[in-house]
């Protein structure tokens, strides 16, 4: 007994360690609540059991679509449903990080099978699965790590619902480079050159990936600020219309106040030469005017 738990406990723990990496990532790229990683940390082990990286179990296709589900219960469902934000965010977020994953795992593949191919020695089962797993591990923390400044550009802008053809394009190359992921696996295929032809198209999509939500993200930016300086126009443009309201009323009032002076000059004039009914009608006269303006 204390043989095969020696013997299945370090491959166990290298699994995990590629596990934990991922699900580090996650966390870090895409806050999720603390019940999902518990979640996501009690599926590691069924998920070891039936992983044909460990060999613990017989391989059929019934092994594989539990192992394929618990993967996807893991690295997709969990973080979609406990992760916080717009739903598309959260599905840029996963499909982004998900194609990280695949595109780790498949050089690990690629790797050992060019290396069986080329005729070097084969080394023990445990200290290849450790080559490996530092192998992977290191891709998936570089290429996280060199996609962070597009993804978290790209991530405030991916809730809005002209991003939709963008994400079910990300989402179609996700599913085509998984579903080639688990015929691989299922089948057993070793040739290389199929491996690595799946790789390149895996790096291609995450490429396509960067490139074209770069683009969009720039020309929402654009259209940000063009939407901005229309807004800033508008109410530049209402700013000078009432300016010129306002200085047309004043200089209007001012001929007004000119004219008043001149007809209270009159008055004067009319009072000292003795006519006074035309004073005083002119002096009713001037007050209905200014009633009527002060009316308007």
């Amino acid at each position: 007994m204390i043989s095969v738990v020696s013997q299945w406990l370090p491959p166990f723990l290298l699994y995990c360690l590629v596990l934990f990496t991922r699900i580090h990532e996650i966390i870090r790229m895409l806050p999720c609540h603390t019940v999902g990683v518990r979640i996501a940390l009690l599926l590691a082990t069924p998920a070891a059991v039936v992983s044909p990286t460990l060999h613990c179990v017989p391989m059929s296709v019934w092994t594989l679509a539990v192992w394929s589900a618990l993967n996807c219960c893991i690295y997709v469902g969990l973080p979609l449903w406990y992760s916080r934000g717009p739903w598309r965010q959260r599905l840029y977020m996963v499909i982004h990080l998900a194609l990280i994953f695949l595109i780790s795992y498949l050089l690990v593949l690629a790797l050992n099978h060019v290396r069986g191919k080329l005729g070097y020695a084969s080394l023990p089962p445990l200290m290849n699965q450790a080559c490996g797993t530092v192998i992977e591990i290191g891709l998936i923390i570089v290429l996280c790590h060199a996609t962070d400044r597009y993804a978290l550009r790209i991530i405030p802008r991916a809730g809005n619902r002209s991003f939709d053809p963008f994400l079910f394009f990300s989402v179609l190359q996700s599913f085509m480079i998984g579903l080639a992921v688990l015929v691989i696996s299922m089948r057993g295929i070793t040739d290389p050159v199929f491996i690595a032809c799946t790789f390149v198209c895996a790096c291609a999509c995450l490429l396509t990936d960067l490139v074209l939500g770069s683009i969009i993200w720039r020309e929402h930016d654009m259209r940000a600020k063009q939407h901005e300086a229309d807004a800033k126009q508008i109410i530049l443009d209402s700013y000078v219309e009432s300016t010129a309201n306002l200085m047309q009323r004043a200089e209007t009032m001012a001929k007004r106040r000119h004219d008043a002076r001149n007809q209270l000059a009159v008055i004067q004039l009319l009072a000292q030469r003795g006519q006074t009914e035309q004073a005083l009608r002119h002096v009713h006269q001037l007050r209905e005017e200014c009633t009527r303006e002060m009316r308007q």
